[in-house]
């Protein structure tokens, strides 16, 4: 078989199912305000978040879950997500960054 005829083919493409998001790494924000740490935790609540009650650490303001994804918000001002594989994770990001941005 010649080069020309050869079919060029990625293996990472090969093991990719259709349907199936990729997964997304975690991300950290800094230098949030309460406020801003209130309307982010509002905007994840309003896409279908679900809020953890028993908070244990006494530096998070709030936590709360889509799927395996975990956001969690400190009262240092920083936001922390763990990542994961759910579709909307990427414009979730771009979300806070913009509420974060407005204030």
């Amino acid at each position: 078989m010649d080069k020309g005829s050869q079919i060029e083919s990625s293996p990472r493409k090969d093991l990719e199912i259709p349907g199936r998001c990729t997964s997304v790494q975690g991300k950290t924000w800094k230098g949030a305000s309460p406020d801003a740490l209130a309307q982010v935790r509002e905007l994840l609540l309003r896409r279908g978040a679900i809020e953890d009650k028993d908070l244990n650490n006494p530096h998070e303001a709030w936590r709360v879950r889509i799927e395996k994804s975990v956001f969690t918000g400190y009262r240092s001002g920083t936001i922390y997500c763990n990542g994961g594989t759910i579709p909307e994770l990427p414009f979730l990001y771009k979300s806070i960054a913009n509420v974060l941005d407005a204030s």
